[in-house]
């Protein structure tokens, strides 16, 4: 999966994952700044169980608040993740 294909994946998750608040045109206007989103502390940890059960990347909830800052900050993460199973 490519950078694009796993953002978009991603921006799909985010949906998913907030609780029926968020659209695509929501993540697109803050610029994929999830604090930008008003996304809950519940949303952020569906979306951490999201990304392991559907990408097979686990994401420590205690990794640090940048780490979900954004779509920016999250795809390559997620990918060194990829990457990483793998290898």
């Amino acid at each position: 999966m490519n950078d694009d294909a796993l953002r978009a994946r991603l921006v799909a998750l985010v949906i998913e994952s907030g609780d029926g608040n968020i659209t695509e045109a929501d993540i697109a206007d803050a610029k994929g700044a999830l604090r930008g989103l008003n996304y809950s502390s519940l949303s952020y940890m569906r979306l951490i169980d999201a990304i392991e059960n559907d990408l097979g990347v686990y994401i420590d909830p205690d990794a640090g608040n940048e780490v979900f800052e954004s779509l920016d900050t999250l795809v390559p993460l997620v990918r060194k993740g990829m990457d990483s199973v793998e290898a």
